[in-house]
């Protein structure tokens, strides 16, 4: 072979194998855009760092180097996202993607009623719940059919403004909302008027707030791998009880927040 031709294939495989490596480097490090839905103060574009899932989200994702967006989109729109990268609960999506999830946070549902409404009321079983009518998020009850055939009616509504609007009125009994978003609404909604809303635990209603990544994409892959590699550190960094206790206030996080994230992050991890 003359020298000539060798010099020619050796500058073309140089500049092939330099383009293939400039176009990953470009596709790892190009902003993400996130795709939610707002339900403050975990996750709302009017609130600093856009909130607490914003907030944890910013920590993770600068300690990886990954620069990102949030683009919103109603409850409904978000749960029949197909989008490549969605942060939020897992739960609501209704796709089958193949995702990575990442816990980064923790929240637990209330089942809210209006005192006016209700004397005295006591929740120790679905029985309690016979002859009222539930409100719930569109879509997001399993097995709601049960329920009617336990005599609970359910309602259900697009918005958690909504449902709280029902309940005030008296169209609805109860309704179930996420504990945080809930008393935030309240708040927004009937500032005069708080002390008449009243709130029940659910048990063991915890789930988590993730990240969310498709990893049959090349691009996935690679953000799969830079999460993995600095979340297990994050999540037990100064920087991020810094954050839950700004949410939570000083000494008023929850004593079971960390395991419940650690449970989460266990059941989660074969995804990534």
């Amino acid at each position: 072979m003359k020298a000539g031709l060798r010099v020619s294939i050796s500058l073309v495989l140089f500049f092939s194998l330099f383009a293939i490596s400039t176009k990953v480097s470009i596709a790892e490090n190009k902003s993400v855009v996130f795709k939610s839905t707002e339900t403050p103060p975990y996750w709302s574009p009017t609130l600093p760092n856009n909130g607490l899932g914003g907030s944890i989200l910013q920590l993770v994702s600068s300690t990886a180097g990954i620069e990102y967006s949030i683009e919103y989109l109603p409850v409904k729109r978000f749960r029949q996202s197909n989008a490549p990268y969605i942060v939020g609960d897992p739960d609501l999506l209704m796709d089958n993607k193949n995702r990575a999830i990442f816990p980064i946070g923790v929240f637990h549902s209330v089942i809210f009623y209006y005192k006016p409404h209700h004397e005295k009321f006591e929740l120790h079983s679905l029985k309690d719940l016979q002859g009222y009518t539930l409100g719930v998020l569109r879509g997001t009850l399993e097995g709601k059919d049960s329920f009617v055939k336990a005599g609970i009616a359910v309602e259900e509504s697009d918005s958690n403004e909504s449902l709280l609007k029902k309940l005030q009125k008296g169209r609805i009994d109860f309704c179930i909302v996420v504990a945080g978003t809930g008393w935030y609404t309240i708040k927004q909604l009937f500032p005069e008027s708080l002390e008449n809303f009243g709130g029940m635990d659910i048990p063991d209603s915890a789930r988590p707030i993730a990240i969310m990544i498709d990893k049959d994409i090349t691009e996935g892959k690679a953000l799969v791998r830079r999460y993995r590699q600095v979340l297990d550190g994050t999540l037990r960094s100064q920087e991020y009880f810094d954050i839950l206790e700004e949410f939570y206030g000083k000494n008023k996080i929850p004593a079971d927040r960390f395991q419940q994230l650690k449970s989460f992050e266990k059941y989660y991890s074969d995804t990534w």
